[in-house]
């Protein structure tokens, strides 16, 4: 059996030297085949050059970039001062005068107290002369006077708290309209007016 093994190890001893002597025969063909590997390289790096010449020539600009939209600011509004306080209107001072007059307080009605033998009788308070009124005296025809109009009525305890608008103006107690009538009293019941001596009453609406 060794000798079999043997045996086979010559024999492929033998072909591969018979192989080696048989290529050392061919000639070598590397040195050409490697200069014609390098032209190849040579060949594509400048077509890749050339790519990128032509395309940094014919590279299209970029769109301009428009600019920011800028701000712009908004002007602050002035504060106007207020003007100075002004005179009210008459429809202002008739609305306050409106405000401030008092409610008219309802008068109970009194009933008289039964008399007895000790009760003190008291003496009823004196009550104020009737006085006609101005359109009493106009359809008596004694007085010749313009058209009067009572506006205001503001009535207080306080006689100094008192006055009215009359044609509207504005009138206390000893003032003089413009028409002529002097203001002689403001009653609940309206003004009492004295004109070219006859004192007569405009009362209240």
């Amino acid at each position: 059996m060794s000798f079999i093994l043997d045996a086979l190890r010559k024999s492929e001893a033998d072909r591969q030297q018979q192989t080696g002597a048989e290529f050392s025969d061919v000639p070598s063909s590397s040195g050409e085949a490697q200069s014609f590997r390098w032209l190849w390289i040579l060949a594509v790096i400048l077509l890749v050059n050339l790519a990128v010449l032509l395309g940094i020539l014919f590279r299209p600009e970029p769109a301009a970039v428009p600019p920011a939209a800028v701000e712009q600011p908004v002007p602050e509004q002035e504060e106007i001062a207020p003007s100075e306080a002004t005179e009210p209107s008459f429809e202002e001072r008739v609305a306050e005068a409106k405000r401030n007059q008092p409610a008219d307080t309802p008068v109970a009605d009194a009933s008289p107290a039964p008399d007895t033998s000790t009760a003190v009788a008291e003496s009823p308070a004196p009550k104020r002369s009737y006085l006609k009124t101005i359109d009493e005296l106009r359809l008596e025809g004694a007085l010749q006077l313009t058209e009067l109009h009572l506006d205001i009525h503001v009535y207080a305890d306080d006689p100094a708290e008192r006055f009215v608008f009359i044609n509207m103006a504005k009138h206390t107690k000893n003032s003089r309209l413009a028409e002529g009538p002097v203001v002689k009293e403001i009653t609940a019941d309206g003004v009492v007016l004295e004109h070219q001596g006859m004192t007569f009453l405009l009362p209240r609406e």
